[in-house]
Order: structure tokens, then sequence, then C-alpha cells
């Protein structure tokens, strides 16, 4: 089921994060776990921009096929999706967890929904649904959404650099110093 983009001026939002009931839209503000190695490219100025331009998703099968790829790193797929998630603290959290397993320096990129491009966002408990799901799956995967093909220059807010580059110390908000 795809989502609509939330109008945060709204004074009844039905978004609420990290609920089990599916929210309408996305919420106005998204944050995004960015590192070097991974198949969508980035920058500032252009924005995000998947590997897999060209597939479309319009029936219920290649989403799943696609989706459950994507969410579990199936490199050998070129994904058309871009994971996002509804909450800073968690983003930053993944972003931590994912730093220490890669010793690579991460970023976690907020975006304001309000620029997105019109096309489907999915929700990927809702392609996790039907998964026998593992406890970490669970964790990675809360209040996380996927956007197809990019997300514009004109969305992204702020960039908070994290982890840990060989050699170098720890990056992360309030961390001073290194090794």
């Amino acid at each position: 089921m795809a989502l609509t983009l939330q109008n945060p001026t709204s004074p009844s939002s039905p978004y609420s994060p990290n609920t089990t009931s599916s929210p309408p839209s996305i919420p106005p503000t998204v944050y995004r776990i960015h590192h070097t190695s991974m198949q969508t490219r980035y920058s500032f100025a252009t924005g995000f921009h998947s590997k897999n331009q060209s597939t479309i998703l319009n029936q219920h099968s290649p989403l799943k096929t696609f989706g459950l790829a994507h969410l579990r790193h199936q490199t050998n797929i070129s994904s058309p999706l871009i994971s996002v998630y509804d909450s800073r603290s968690h983003a930053e959290a993944v972003a931590r967890h994912w730093a220490t397993q890669k010793s690579e320096r991460f970023l976690v990129v907020e975006i304001d929904t309000r620029h997105l491009a019109r096309g489907p966002v999915f929700r990927a408990a809702d392609l996790l649904s039907a998964e026998v799901k593992a406890a970490d799956a669970d964790w990675l995967h809360q209040g996380e959404y996927l956007v197809m093909y990019r997300i514009p220059p004109q969305a992204i807010r702020i960039e908070t650099p994290f982890g840990r580059p060989k050699g170098e110390g720890w990056m992360a908000p309030g961390v001073v110093g290194g090794n």
C-alpha cells in the first residue's frame, strides 16, 4: 500500500511515530542513513538517487520482491527504493550500530518530505508483515519507509556524521576528540 505525503500544517495530523496501525501518510520529516558503499548515490547538491531508476513497481509481486531484497541488503538486485526513518533518535541508533560493524563514516540526513516528488512511499513493516522476523530485523526496520527513485536536494535539511573510519576517532554530535 502506497502512502501519501502529510501536510505538516494540518491541524489534525493522523500520524504518530512508531504506532502499530498503518499511518495514512509519512511524517513531515524523515531521516536517511547513508554511507559511501551504499547503492544509492548521494550528494548535498544533487540529493539521493537510487541505483535502479527504471523498474516500475505497479503490482504487489514485484514490489514485494524488490522491497524484501532491499530490506535484506541483497546487493545482487539493484533497488529502486531509498530507506528513510520516521525518528531521528532511531536513525542515529541504527547508524551507530552499522558504524561499529563496518568501521565506516555514516551520515544521518534530515529530509523535509514536503519537497519529495510525487510517487509512492511504502512502509517497511507492510512488506515484512508476512515474513518471519528476527528481533534484530524488527529493530532495524522500525519506523522505516521506502521512497521510490530519488529524494531531491531541496528536501535535504541537515547532515549529521556518525561512525569511525579506520584510524580516526568516533564522530557523533557532542563527541570531541578521538581514538
